[in-house]
């Protein structure tokens, strides 16, 4: 008989656990309180990379979660939401370009595409980016790219359906139902119960709240994030671009999206982005990307993206709990169809993959 699993949360990993899980036989039952993709995936700079991920062991991880892009490319038939851009790096600070080296002697011992370029070779990959003029190198990481969330949680949510999975939107839980130390399913908010042999937890920044009950404390630290996305103009960016003072990349229709940490930390989340904060934001993008000033900014979302205390993804049984399972990715977008894959296969009896040995919720236990 196929096992009953209830994924709670339909971000881009409770999507894809549950395309996998459905197409592998079992019977799915998806439940996002809001609508699927709009909680952090809706404010992902939605990055795929491991050029910033430490240790050794996570930076493997996270290459494996790049690879699995490949294959979801040949698996899903259409790659419409996925762009393999490359990426150009630098940094201005006095420390920058010593930094810079370090970072690519590291990446590459590792076997990971990383190139110093001279700066005269800049214009060949993005004629409208202009360096600083203290810059003399810049990092290039041509394996790297970004996908559009939405159409991808889109297309897996759909492919789910397809093989019979049941997605639910605006069914928020409100608890986990147990049967002495199992748990046996959930409660909505509207009192619904609903049981399953496995429960698996995709619930990003609220995975502490929704695991306390289970006896489980996955530290999280949760961040304020936001993207800033202009309106539809013919400025040239092909490549994510990275320094001490900005994110962009690409973004559909003509578009650039803009992001950094000083911006993140002036916002707050459910409330209106000031204007005059975009306004600023768009002329230190100019400085780089003169093509760009003036441009209007059409859009900003902001979202709490979760992050484990840690900073490391994890992925496995609770411990002590018999049908609870936990994914919460850092970052989810590079890592999140990956997890799913081994998630889905431990959840219908394989053996563990060693790969994430490290990054098990047992962790946390004394």
């Amino acid at each position: 008989m196929s096992p009953r699993v209830i994924i709670v949360g339909g971000g881009i990993v409770g999507a894809a656990t549950a395309w996998r899980l459905a197409k592998d036989g079992a019977a799915v039952t998806l439940l996002e309180a809001a609508k699927l993709g709009h909680g952090a995936s809706i404010a992902s700079f939605a990055w795929l990379n491991s050029s910033n991920k430490l240790p050794f062991e996570y930076h493997a991880l996270n290459v494996s979660g790049m690879n699995e892009y490949h294959r979801l490319q040949a698996e899903l038939g259409d790659d419409s939401w996925l762009h393999w851009c490359g990426h150009v790096e630098w940094y201005g600070d006095d420390q920058g370009p010593q930094r810079l080296h370090k970072k690519a002697e590291r990446l590459q011992n590792w076997g990971y595409s990383a190139e110093l370029l001279p700066i005269s070779e800049l214009g060949a990959l993005e004629p409208d980016l202009l360096a600083p003029l203290s810059i003399e190198e810049f990092a290039y990481y041509p394996a790297e790219g970004y996908v559009d969330p939405l159409g991808l949680i889109g297309r897996l949510a759909g492919a789910a359906r397809d093989s019979g999975a049941v997605a639910r939107e605006n069914t928020p839980v409100d608890r986990l139902l147990f049967d002495g130390s199992r748990v046996t399913g959930v409660e909505t908010a509207t009192g619904e119960q609903l049981l399953a042999d496995v429960v698996v937890s995709c619930t990003g920044s609220f995975t502490a709240d929704f695991l306390r009950p289970a006896g489980l404390d996955v530290p999280m630290a949760p961040a304020i994030g936001m993207v800033a996305i202009s309106a539809p103009s013919a400025v040239r960016l092909h490549s994510i671009h990275h320094d001490e003072l900005m994110h962009i990349r690409p973004e559909r229709g003509g578009r650039v999206m803009m992001r950094h940490t000083d911006f993140d930390e002036r916002v707050q989340h459910g409330q209106p982005v000031d204007e005059r904060l975009l306004v600023e934001l768009r002329e230190r993008v100019a400085t780089v990307l003169p093509a760009i000033a003036g441009v209007p900014v059409e859009t900003a979302r902001v979202a709490i993206r979760p992050i484990p205390g840690d900073q490391h993804s994890v992925v496995g049984p609770a411990p002590g709990v018999d049908g609870l399972y936990v994914i919460v990715a850092h970052s989810a977008i590079t890592l999140g169809p990956f997890l799913a894959r081994l998630a889905a296969n431990e959840v219908l009896g394989a053996d563990p993959d060693p790969r994430v040995g490290r990054f098990r919720p047992d962790r946390f236990i004394d």
